[in-house]
């Protein structure tokens, strides 16, 4: 066992040794003399300044101002909670770890604290992170950030960096900055809402916008965007069970833009089919997939006997000639 000592308790505490880190982490230590000397300071045992009332006051003002100055970054009720603990320790370490596990700082930093109780960075580096997401996202127009604050947090909690977050948005931003105008316009005819290319964009990539925007049909509304971009008209209700179905935009992109080549195949073959084929092989339909596989395979032959072939005095020769 071993005996531990801080200047507010000069009695010690008899400790199995795997416990001493974290009483050391507490401002306590194996060595009585340094104890002792440090009792006669504030929050020391043997401090024989003013009385305790005026004292305990004059260290409250005094830990407001240390507060102010050394994180006037963080909200007022931290501040208030560094105060009492500089009280009690006298210390701007050990008031700093005290604070950390106060509710008023959980409410405000929990989500910097890794399940082993660590941290992922501490409370400035922490604020100084959501700065530059706030930056990254100015860059695409979005100046109003406060819906993202919950985001910021998951973010930082995941360990994502700034310049990680930079390339995330850089690449989606690409991915659907063309369709932007058709999404407005299909605000406009679903929901009469005239937006922004920020504000949609911010839904994209937020949900708790969407959902509060949209209540969640705004990737219905990105699938329809993909249609219309690629000539097609569809109705709203045609997207949104589509959606349903499993159809995302990035697969709704490839069905419309091959929409074109697929009826194109379908004219040269002589049969009649629409996009509608596409669209049912997309979310699973295995007789639409067989229709598409029969038609390629059809195609592909026409093309290559046609390919063969030449014209010659007005009549068709090679592969459709014997």
């Amino acid at each position: 066992m071993i005996t531990v000592y801080r200047k507010d308790y000069l009695a010690g505490y008899q400790i199995d040794e795997s416990e001493l880190d974290k009483f050391m982490s507490a401002g306590y230590t194996t060595n009585y003399d340094e104890a002792e000397s440090g009792s006669r300071i504030i929050g020391g045992a043997n401090y024989s300044g003013k009385s305790d009332a005026t004292n305990s006051a004059g260290d409250y003002t005094e830990g407001i101002e240390r507060a102010k100055a050394l994180f006037k970054f963080m909200p007022e009720g931290v501040q208030k909670e560094f105060a009492n603990q500089w009280v009690k320790f006298g210390d701007t370490n050990l008031a700093k770890a005290a604070v950390r596990n106060t509710q008023a700082w959980k409410n405000e930093f929990e989500y910097l604290e890794r399940p082993d109780g660590s941290l992922i960075m501490n409370e400035l580096e922490a604020m100084a992170t959501k700065a530059t997401y706030r930056e990254t996202l100015a860059e695409v127009g979005i100046a109003d950030t406060s819906d993202f604050e919950g985001q910021f947090n998951k973010l930082i909690t995941g360990e994502v960096s700034a310049s990680e977050f930079q390339q995330r948005i850089d690449m989606t931003y690409n991915a659907v900055k063309n369709n932007i105008p058709q999404v407005e316009q299909m605000f406009k005819e679903q929901y009469n809402i005239s937006s922004d290319a920020p504000t949609i964009f911010a839904a994209l990539i937020n949900p708790e916008i969407n959902d509060k925007l949209l209540k969640g049909d705004l990737e219905s509304i990105s699938i329809g965007a993909e249609a219309k971009a690629a000539g097609f008209s569809r109705t709203f209700a045609r997207f949104d069970s589509l959606r349903k179905a499993g159809l995302t935009q990035e697969k709704a992109r490839q069905v419309y833009q091959q929409g074109g080549s697929y009826q194109s195949m379908a004219t040269q073959t002589g049969r009649t089919s629409d996009i509608s084929t596409l669209e049912s092989a997309a979310i699973g339909n295995v007789q639409a997939q067989k229709d598409i596989g029969l038609l390629t395979a059809e195609a592909a032959s026409m093309s290559s006997m046609q390919a063969g072939a030449a014209k010659k005095d007005g009549k068709v020769s090679g592969l459709l000639e014997t």
